[in-house]
């Protein structure tokens, strides 16, 4: 759990990998706000799935991988 993005107040909220989620819930896994969500979906940066012309929906895995190419190692 420690390299989760879900921050510990919603820990008991864990989701399914393949669980898709709309704008408010990928800031809430992220711990983000949905302002910062739909910037970086409109930027291309994470990846959506595209339901309708006005549906997007994120996969938690794809959350979670695109928190993973974004971690910073700590040094010394």
């Amino acid at each position: 759990m420690a390299n989760s993005p879900v921050s510990s107040a919603n820990r008991e909220q864990r989701r399914h990998p393949d669980e898709f989620v709309d704008f408010d819930g990928a800031a809430e896994h992220m711990g983000v706000s949905p302002r910062l969500v739909r910037r970086l979906w409109a930027e291309r940066r994470i990846t959506a799935t595209k339901i309708s012309p006005r549906t997007v929906r994120f996969r938690i895995s794809d959350l979670d991988a695109y928190a993973e190419r974004h971690r910073v190692e700590a040094s010394r």
